[in-house]
């Protein structure tokens, strides 16, 4: 059994790897978010409908690229 902080952090990565990949494909934080809360991955994980997450995320990576 994982840990509540293991689950935590794989969910984050979960947000992390699919904000990169709407990066990749020229997505806008909008269409990330809407994506996001879309998604299948958020029916298990409930950051991917944190708006604000996304967009920390979204403006860290564009920032790094």
């Amino acid at each position: 059994r994982r840990s509540t902080m293991g689950q935590v952090k794989q969910a984050i990565i979960e947000v992390e790897d699919f904000v990169a990949g709407c990066l990749r494909e020229g997505r806008t934080l909008n269409q990330t978010i809407r994506d996001a809360r879309d998604s299948v991955a958020a029916k298990t994980n409930p950051y991917l409908d944190d708006e604000e997450l996304i967009e920390n995320k979204y403006y860290q990576f564009k920032g790094a690229e």
